[in-house]
């Protein structure tokens, strides 16, 4: 549906664009389109980092995937979650620790759902980091757009050594996105359908 949009539209109006698309997707076809990426996701993870132990998430707004039941697998694993708050002057994030997914979110910059500000922050490690990333639009590059505050590739540039992973549905897919200097490239990006790595 979203395929060679973005030949004719500048990242503003292809913002605009498929958002609407995702914002019609209906919300039964979300969920079952967020469980196929949940299970994707789960089988790359099994198969690529399944030494993996720290795991910076996002929580769902809006009309974007759903992958809540994802966090919970990972949590009864054993695994550490953390989610960002956003500096809304600076355009940063920073990543606190959640334990208790009914207790330790309030809503935050943008009326996005955010981990309270006294929950442990992200430190330096030297493990293996796992960043499930959101984005409005994707390529078969492993290219991204978000919502054109920069604050992911703000912070990808600080930690470049981060296994990042988008997860998107189909329809935010497209050919080649117009991609500029601070751009950062992901890894990988899962959709409902597919599974992309960067370079392969």
């Amino acid at each position: 549906m979203a395929k060679n949009m973005e030949k004719f539209l500048n990242n503003k109006e292809l913002r605009k664009k498929i958002k609407s698309i995702r914002d019609n997707i209906s919300l039964e076809q979300r969920e079952s389109m967020s469980q196929d990426i949940t299970e994707n996701v789960l089988a790359l993870l099994e198969s690529d980092f399944k030494g993996a132990n720290i795991f910076l998430c996002f929580y769902p707004f809006g009309s974007e995937v759903d992958l809540r039941g994802l966090y919970n697998i990972l949590k009864s694993k054993g695994k550490r979650i953390f989610f960002p708050i956003s500096d809304s002057d600076r355009h940063e994030l920073s990543f606190h620790e959640v334990n208790d997914f009914s207790k330790d979110f309030s809503t935050g910059a943008y009326g996005i759902m955010e981990p309270c500000k006294d929950l442990p922050l992200l430190e330096a490690v030297q493990d293996e980091v796992v960043v499930i990333t959101p984005g409005v639009s994707f390529d078969n590059s492993c290219n991204r757009i978000g919502y054109g505050g920069g604050y992911y590739d703000r912070f990808f540039e600080q930690h470049s050594n981060y296994i990042k992973i988008g997860v998107g549905f189909e329809q935010q897919m497209v050919d080649n996105l117009k991609i500029e200097a601070h751009d950062m490239p992901l890894d990988y990006i899962v959709t409902n359908d597919r599974l992309i790595k960067r370079g392969a």
